[in-house]
């Protein structure tokens, strides 16, 4: 029961992940940093579709955050279980993503806010999502989604930002993530509220 439990999710999720593998070749909300050799801004376009699929490797992964440290999400492994001959893709920590394999990475990043409403008055709350680069030595910052959101009795308590990233990364660079405010953050409703994907798709552009 449990192995076909396993397989049937298994199955969902690299449906899934394929998906937005697609949904990503029509996004231009695509960034990576400009630093030479290590990240560089690619868009996806429908002619690199097919090559794509093909080449989607055993370099996949989906983790689920589950709490927060420092304002850093701590992740658990929700494939770990299906192939783990290379390790776990997460440091002892579980909040940095260290990369073992040199490619072209696509990493889908989604965060769930859960807004507190005040009764008979309106408030703002800035939301934001931060991806954090250690790569040879050297360390970089990039703001990847923000927001502002009106928070009143009218509107919805639910938040979410998201973005797409596409990035060429050697062996150990590492990256995590940030988000504030942190004790906003969802971790709840199945399948995942907050929650990142990171498909290895090739070798080089």
């Amino acid at each position: 029961m449990g192995t076909a439990r396993a397989a049937r999710a298994h199955i969902l999720w690299t449906s899934i992940a394929l998906v937005l593998i697609i949904i990503a070749s029509c996004l231009t909300y695509v960034f990576m940093s400009k630093v030479s050799g290590f990240q560089r801004i690619s868009t996806v376009n429908a002619s690199s579709i097919e090559s794509m699929l093909r080449q989607v490797s055993r370099e996949k992964w989906l983790l689920k955050a589950r709490n927060h440290t420092d304002n850093r999400l701590v992740w658990d492994d929700e494939w770990e279980y299906l192939w783990n001959q290379s390790g776990s893709i997460l440091d002892p920590n579980k909040t940095w993503m260290v990369i073992q394999e040199k490619g072209v990475y696509l990493v889908y990043i989604q965060v769930n806010f859960v807004l507190k409403p005040q009764k008979n008055s309106d408030s703002t709350v800035e939301l934001k999502l931060l991806v954090d680069l250690n790569y040879g030595g050297n360390s970089d910052i990039f703001s990847a989604a923000h927001a502002t959101q009106v928070v009143n009795v009218n509107t919805s308590p639910d938040a979410k930002l998201n973005t797409f990233l596409l990035m060429y990364m050697e062996v150990t660079n590492q990256f995590s993530v940030r988000v504030f405010p942190s004790d906003l953050v969802n971790y709840d409703p199945l399948p995942f509220s907050t929650f990142i994907t990171i498909i290895k798709w090739g070798d080089d552009w």
